[in-house]
């Protein structure tokens, strides 16, 4: 059977659909139609029947890719190894992190990464599923706000930073120069939801060590989003300190918050696997801590 055919079934159980299929892979949706017919006749299963006008998934095709899932991702993976050999990124530096951080401390360490080895590094970053990609060897390097605390993986602490508020420069809170958590109070705040990924995610807890876990009203995954709520007036947007580092608080204003606990940005890798050159550039410019 192609490749192209088990991508086919994959990304049609997946995602519920021939066109849903289509706009995945990046094909037409006649070509997801033909590959599915090609892997029916092969397989000599039903992988597809019509209900209301619309081809879905039959019970038979879920099971398959229920049943040989880790096979399909192995594929997913030689599908994307292919398309980096092919770009001549075969040999690259690859990062899983979890947004907030992608933001923040991540760029300004790879910028110095590449000089420190003349430009030579080629990076990938990869968004979330961090422990998933150290574990199955596709990230060298993994960045969130917590320990994973698992034998397999080591964590590394990297840099600790309090809570800050980020407001439009229109917000009557504005003229102070700190904000308490009494200040706060009917205030409409944005902020960041669990990261999916530690085992104890220090940004969570930071919210909750000061009370305000449970006062967010609108929940984003990536620190541009809230620093362009907060721009437009939308609420305060309540994000770790790393983020001044950053140019996406340009015309906003930045105020510390009075008594917050300190949230930590760690770095984990794989146990017993020996990080090549660039990983290790790395990982020494994003400990490196000009925010202390």
């Amino acid at each position: 059977m192609k490749l192209g055919s088990l991508l086919a079934i994959d990304a049609f159980v997946r995602l519920g659909g021939t066109g849903e299929a289509a706009q995945g892979l990046g094909i037409s949706q006649s070509a997801v139609i033909k590959s599915l017919k090609q892997a029916e006749q092969e397989l000599e299963l039903s992988l597809a029947t019509t209900i209301q006008g619309r081809l879905v998934p039959t019970p038979e095709a879920q099971l398959l890719v229920r049943h040989a899932k880790s096979l399909f991702g192995v594929l997913k993976r030689a599908r994307h190894e292919a398309d980096m050999i092919r770009v001549g990124m075969a040999d690259r530096l690859r990062v899983a992190t979890v947004p907030g951080l992608a933001h923040s401390i991540l760029p300004p360490a790879i910028k110095q990464t590449r000089r420190s080895l003349d430009e030579a590094a080629a990076v990938e970053i990869m968004f979330d599923h961090v422990r998933e990609h150290l574990d199955a060897g596709e990230a060298d390097l993994g960045i969130s706000y917590g320990p994973m605390s698992r034998e397999t993986i080591a964590d590394v602490a990297l840099r600790r930073s309090p809570l800050v508020c980020v407001l439009s420069p229109e917000h009557p809170l504005i003229a102070c120069a700190t904000i308490s958590r009494g200040d706060l109070d009917g205030a409409r705040l944005i902020s960041y939801g669990p990261d999916g990924v530690s085992a104890r995610d220090s940004f969570q807890e930071a919210l909750s060590g000061i009370g305000l876990a449970d006062r967010i009203a609108i929940t984003v995954r990536h620190t541009d989003t809230a620093c362009h709520l907060a721009r437009e007036g939308v609420g305060i947007a309540l994000v770790d300190g790393f983020v001044i580092s950053s140019n996406l608080v340009e015309g906003l204003a930045v105020r510390p918050l009075e008594a917050s606990p300190l949230v930590t940005a760690y770095a984990h890798h794989r146990q017993g696997v020996a990080l090549d050159r660039a990983a290790r550039v790395l990982l020494a410019h994003l400990q490196e801590n000009p925010q202390q």
